[in-house]
Parts: C-alpha cells; sequence; structure tokens
C-alpha cells in the first residue's frame, strides 16, 4: 500500500526532535527505525533542510548536516527551539473543531474533549465569543453512541434528501464524522444490504432493537475490505472530482489520482441506482467521466429531478 500524505507528515515532524535525541546515527538506521528504506529517509532529509519559520532566508530553515559521511546531526532545529505560540484564529478554530466532535455522535474521550477545549481557553491568546451547535436529536444522539460503541442496532425514520418521503430503516451505525458543517452517519443498511451515508439531522427518531444476527459478519468484512461498501470485484466508473471539496477522497472509498489538472478518483459500485443517488448526493462536486452509459444515468436522473422542482 502507498504511503498517504498524513503518514509522511507524521513522520517528518516526529524526525527532528528524534533526530536530535539520537545524533549522529546512521541514515540506515534512522531508516529502519521509522519503518522506510534509506532512500525514503534521505528524502525526508532533503525536504526538512527547506522547511523553517517565515522568512525563509538561509538563518531560518532547519540546518540537518547527513551527505558528509551518511551520518545525521541536526546543527539547528529552527522552529524546535521555541514554544509553539497559537494566534486567536488559530485557537478558535481548534475550539470549534473540538465543540462540533464533541457533538459528533461516537465513542469520543468526551472529558478529552472537554479538557483540550480548557486548555486551549488558558493558552493566553485572545479569546474569540463563539457558539457551536450540531443539529442532532439528544436523544437520537445518544442512541447513535451507544450503538457506534456496542455494534448494535436501530431502527431509525430517515428523511429522503428530496421529495416529503419518509422511510424506516434498520441500520448498523460504524461511525460519523462533520463535513462542511453537516454531520453523517455510516452504517450498514438491511434494507440495501450495503453500507449507505446518512445525514444526522435528518434522521428523526432512533430506536434499539436486536439486529439480525447473520448480517454481523457481513458488517464486519465489509468494513475491513472496503469501508465505503461496493463491492471490489462488480463496476467501475471514473470520475472528476471538484478540486474545493477532496474531502470526498478522504472520506469515501475511492483510488485517488492527484496528478492531473482535475482531481480523478475510481470508485467500484454494485448497481448503477447506487452510482446515481451517490453521485448526484455530492451536490455536483462529482462527474462521472467513464463508462458512458454511468454518465447517461447520473445525466438523465438529474435532469428528471430538475424537472420535478
Amino acid at each position: 500500500m502507498s504511503e498517504t500524505a498524513t503518514d509522511r507528515l507524521a513522520r517528518l515532524l516526529a524526525l527532528v526532535p528524534w533526530l536530535r535525541a539520537h545524533d549522529g546515527i546512521t541514515i540506515g538506521e534512522a531508516a529502519a527505525h521509522f519503518g522506510v528504506d534509506a532512500d525514503q529517509l534521505t528524502t525526508d532529509l532533503w525536504q526538512l533542510i527547506v522547511c523553517g519559520i517565515p522568512g525563509y532566508g538561509p538563518d531560518q530553515l532547519v540546518d540537518i548536516q547527513f551527505w558528509d559521511d551518511d551520518r545525521v546531526h541536526v546543527i539547528d532545529a529552527i522552529s524546535l527551539e521555541r514554544p509553539l505560540r497559537l494566534t486567536g484564529e488559530e485557537v478558535a478554530a481548534l475550539q470549534v473543531a473540538l465543540r462540533v466532535l464533541a457533538q459528533v455522535p461516537g465513542n469520543h474521550d468526551r472529558a478529552a474533549l472537554v479538557s483540550a477545549m480548557a486548555k486551549l481557553e488558558d493558552s493566553g491568546a485572545p479569546p474569540v465569543a463563539m457558539s457551536v451547535s450540531v443539529d442532532i436529536d439528544p436523544a437520537v444522539r445518544s442512541r447513535l453512541d451507544a450503538a457506534i460503541a456496542q455494534g448494535s442496532w436501530l431502527d431509525i425514520d430517515y428523511a429522503a434528501a428530496y421529495g416529503d418521503e419518509i422511510s424506516s430503516r434498520r441500520i448498523r451505525p460504524l461511525k460519523a464524522y462533520a463535513i462542511d458543517d453537516q454531520v453523517y452517519l455510516q452504517a450498514w443498511c438491511e434494507v440495501a444490504s450495503d453500507i449507505r451515508t446518512f445525514r444526522l439531522d435528518r434522521i428523526h427518531a432512533a430506536a434499539s432493537v436486536d439486529g439480525p444476527t447473520d448480517s454481523i459478519d457481513i458488517v464486519e468484512s465489509a468494513t475491513q475490505i472496503n469501508p465505503a461498501g461496493s463491492p471490489r470485484d462488480l463496476h467501475e466508473a471514473r470520475l472528476a472530482i471538484d478540486p474545493q471539496a477532496l474531502w470526498i477522497v478522504d472520506t469515501e472509498d475511492l483510488e485517488a489520482n492527484m496528478d492531473g489538472p482535475t482531481p480523478q478518483a475510481k470508485i467500484r459500485y454494485a448497481s448503477m441506482d447506487y452510482l446515481v443517488r451517490w453521485v448526484l448526493g455530492h451536490g455536483g462536486r462529482v462527474q462521472v467521466l467513464e463508462p458512458p452509459e454511468a454518465r447517461r444515468a447520473v445525466y438523465e436522473a438529474a435532469q428528471a429531478r430538475i424537472s420535478t422542482t
């Protein structure tokens, strides 16, 4: 599996303090510690020496010597020598994110979230008045918390994205996440026999039930093999993704290609109906490039929806 940008960033952030504590270590030894080969670690070091603090002059960049005798010496760590100070805007952004996370259903350590928010308020940055709330029925959120933590089932009443239809579904919640001021729930849906994504503000009611025991293995295998729930050995479509909506790549099971001017991705799906609903559900942020029959199906569904509004 190729390395993600998140994995590499985490290693780069850990490299300098670790190298300072192991002065003179060889590139090979450092590479073995971080689980990469020597060429990758050398690439990381070349990237680090062009990082620093604003101004980015020669005396404002991280200074690491590693090309003479294969041993690594951190000459000047720059930003690591001074304590981090967050601006008022940075503190406010973190507080908003933590307050939203505290209201997202799931097995979070809410005491840790409250502690982190208190520490941010005591950080010395100028206070910013704010009020953050997520439109979720407290009773629904409580039952979702329990279902995610216990792997149990719920019967929900769910309002469709269009029209006035409210349907009843039996689901097993898997995880919740927030995107663009909306909170979404990923769950196994017994009606669809697949994983579906639900917007939490459209869940009108939730009740705990005893779910079908024969579906437990299906849910677990689906989350292990393919978190988005579309079978890997069926149909495939190529997509164009709006550059302003790259969170879609991070939250869905897509095979992304970021090399061209327009981000593209591949999605595997079990049925055309699923693909059409998935694409239209992203509100124009996703375009089907191929196959032609999938592109046509999405276009016809979009035109039919426009004609009924």
